[in-house]
């Protein structure tokens, strides 16, 4: 597991490259089981079988951080659905 500023140069090394996979909404971090440890997130429009998806689009389950030491950061895909300014998300009503 990884501490919070881990999972942050995580996101900075890698958020690109996890962006532009299919399916992929957004990204963040979120609490891991272990008090005081954090995962990666990568909210997705809708959680797919692995092999339904390109190796290229597959979200690997734990980072490698570089640099001194090994410090590996685990991923959390998480079903967002489809994010989107109101007027862009069909069938979204705007009050």
């Amino acid at each position: 597991m990884a501490k919070a500023s881990q999972v942050k140069a995580a996101l900075d090394h890698f958020g690109d490259e996890l962006s532009r996979k299919k399916n992929v909404v957004g990204l963040g971090r979120v609490p891991a089981k272990a008090a005081g440890e954090w995962e990666l997130a990568v909210y997705v429009r809708e959680k797919v079988a692995e092999g339904a998806l390109s190796k290229d689009d597959r979200i690997p389950k734990t980072l490698e951080l570089p640099g001194g030491g090994t410090v590996q950061v685990t991923t959390q895909v998480i079903e967002q659905g489809l994010v989107g300014l109101e007027s862009e998300v069909p069938g979204l009503d705007v009050l």
